[in-house]
């Protein structure tokens, strides 16, 4: 069974800042097989890589019921794959997690962010990256993490609440029992997190149209006015297109690579870039790019040329970009999608 990664807090950012190397097998976003991650976890400590380990053998946990109570554990689970994947080798769960508990109960105070990066920095070059780690500087360590992740962990705001001691429950569960949640843990934790993180982009999206209105009036005068001409569309993310050249066929999806010619240029007409004047089409991933285009071009077939009006919070927004899209602009562009795969 795989367990979708979905804790919050970037540890391998964490796991570079201490020292450690981000680029090893470990941190293979594929590799989160449960019995693969249990079998790497603290593998520098307790595990010799000459012998042969045996296949884990897992139970499974189902729903209490209780909906704070299984989210907290689910949560707990997530982190403890994230721990794993990320090769954080040097923090022990069950000791991370009775920490957590005493920052909770007020019996141990949490050092400053600052301060504990500093200290995992300094532990990190004495112990040649956490390789040779004594018991005290064992402690400092998972006192120091302990520090860095309670607040984003344990006070995570796409759950309502978290009692850190099912949280705690989740980790050394699915790290020291070899424990794994049912499907429906999975999916209502998944549901959970995804419903927060929904509302929480529609709330920056409503925040960006608001801000482009006032700052920028003149971009959204002409997108209002864009909108009622003939033959104008606009989907419901307030990307306006037009269709020039319809086309036939599949339409790509955000996983797919597109080739296109096309031509860009703001609502005064200045051209920014075009694929038309270097002469040859270009390639990319339709995912890799702006919000505008990424759903612009899924609604187009091969063969099809259309117009794109992109309003800033689908384009580069209150940066812009370099020195020929400026802050809050509209994007105008004329695409030709001729193929993709």
């Amino acid at each position: 069974m795989t367990l979708k990664h979905l804790s919050i807090l970037g540890l391998s950012s964490i796991l570079l800042a201490c020292g450690g190397d981000e680029n090893t097998e470990g941190n293979n976003t594929n590799n989160n097989d449960t019995a693969a991650i249990a079998s790497q976890f603290n593998a520098a400590a307790d595990i010799n890589p000459n012998a042969a380990a045996p296949a884990p053998v897992f139970d499974t946990v189902v729903a209490t019921g209780i909906l704070v109570d299984d989210l907290s554990y689910m949560h707990g689970i997530a982190f403890a794959q994230r721990l794993m994947r990320e090769r954080i080798t040097f923090i022990d769960a069950s000791e991370l997690g009775a920490v957590f508990l005493e920052f909770e109960n007020g019996t141990k105070t949490a050092i400053a962010p600052q301060d504990a990066s500093i200290k995992l920095r300094e532990l990190s070059k004495a112990s040649e990256k956490f390789q040779k780690v004594s018991p005290a500087q064992k402690v400092e360590a998972t006192d120091a993490f302990a520090s860095l992740v309670y607040v984003a962990e344990l006070k995570y705001q796409g759950l309502k609440e978290i009692k850190t001691n099912k949280f705690v429950e989740g980790l050394n569960g699915y790290v020291k029992n070899q424990v794994i949640p049912s499907a429906e843990l999975i999916q209502m934790y998944t549901n959970a997190i995804k419903g927060y993180e929904d509302r929480m982009a529609i709330e920056r999206q409503e925040k960006a149209l608001a801000e482009g209105k006032a700052k920028a009036p003149e971009q959204y005068a002409f997108l209002a006015k864009k909108e009622k001409e003939k033959g104008v569309s606009k989907t419901a993310s307030g990307l306006l297109y037009e269709v020039i050249t319809p086309g036939t066929g599949a339409k790509p999806n955000p996983t797919n690579k597109v080739k296109v010619h096309y031509e860009g240029s703001t609502i005064d007409g200045k051209v920014f870039d075009s694929s038309y004047a270097r002469g040859e089409p270009i390639e990319f991933g339709l995912g890799q790019v702006i919000k505008g285009w990424t759903e612009g071009l899924q609604l187009m077939s091969p063969g099809s040329k259309y117009k794109l009006y992109i309003p800033q919070d689908l384009g580069y927004g209150t940066r812009g970009s370099g020195a020929k899209i400026p802050p809050y602009a509209t994007l105008i562009f004329t695409v030709e999608l001729i193929s993709f795969q």
